[in-house]
């Protein structure tokens, strides 16, 4: 009897041979994602008996655990890239096209300037942590992603012309895989000047300390509380930020796309449709 390929050897080899799942910014998610699927299923479950009604039963199952729809698909998506990645190998079949479920728009999350100020002024005070302080003026007026502010170093940045240059470096890949060129806001140009004063170009920013980005979450977490907001405001919170001022500044949206480094336009105009003072100043036109 021939050996049935298995899910277990589709999430291996997928890690092994799929660069975005073996050491790109997706890995840590896909992992996850992949873990929902085999707590249910196990690694020995054949791919080829993944059909719609085996995700289907999962995704109750994962309902039951109290996990979001959104959660759901994205553990769908992570199944399909894994057996569509193997059937190209000629490991195993093409999968059907797994039923994705309708996701309730999620309010975004979101600081006021005012209040990242409040966050800056707690890490320096009382915390006496500047590189959590700098991290977070970075993260609100550049838009850029936590990883992305961790592998920026010396030569992407020109205080020249007043750009950060994200991606298009082997070593420095975006989520989207791509390239974009920021300008430097004037709340920040004194920040990394003072950071870059004593960086060799290949030297990393902001430093070699942080060992993951967990780091970077528990510090975060700890000003957060202290400076009193609630868990719903995260670190990412301060890229939606960035990009809902942009939004309430009248930004363009194809600019906006190009500074947050969006593959699709669809995803910049999320930030269009949350912003109360946006729907405000609508009204007035009228």
């Amino acid at each position: 009897m021939t050996k049935q390929f298995t899910w277990g050897e589709a999430v291996e080899t997928t890690f092994q041979t799929r660069s975005t799942w073996r050491n790109g910014a997706g890995s840590k998610p896909a992992r996850i994602n992949c873990d929902h699927f085999t707590r249910h299923q196990g690694l020995s479950f054949p791919c080829d008996r993944i059909s719609i009604a085996v995700m289907e039963d999962v995704g109750l199952q994962l309902e039951e655990e109290g996990k979001s729809d959104a959660t759901i698909n994205r553990v769908a998506s992570a199944v399909a890239t894994a057996l569509n990645h193997c059937a190209r190998r000629g490991l195993c079949a093409k999968p059907p096209v797994f039923t994705k479920r309708k996701e309730d728009e999620v309010r975004l999350t979101i600081f006021t300037q005012s209040e990242v100020c409040r966050l800056i002024a707690a890490a320096k005070d009382p915390f006496g942590r500047d590189d959590i302080a700098d991290l977070i003026a970075a993260a609100s007026y550049t838009g850029m992603r936590q990883g992305e502010l961790l592998r920026i170093k010396k030569r992407d940045i020109n205080l020249g012309t007043a750009q950060i240059h994200v991606g298009g470096r082997p070593d420095q890949r975006t989520k989207s895989r791509n390239y974009r060129c920021i300008p430097i806001h004037h709340n920040i140009q004194e920040m990394l000047t003072r950071r870059l004063a004593p960086l060799a170009d290949e030297d990393r920013v902001f430093g070699d300390d942080w060992s993951d980005k967990d780091q970077v979450l528990r510090a975060f977490r700890k000003v957060r509380k202290y400076a009193g907001f609630d868990d719903s405001l995260v670190f990412h919170s301060l890229r939606h930020s960035f990009a809902t001022w942009h939004v309430e500044g009248g930004t363009n949206m194809r600019v906006l796309m190009t500074l947050m480094g969006h593959a699709r336009v669809e995803t910049t105009l999320r930030y269009a449709k949350g912003t109360d003072k946006a729907k405000t100043q609508a009204m007035s036109n009228i």
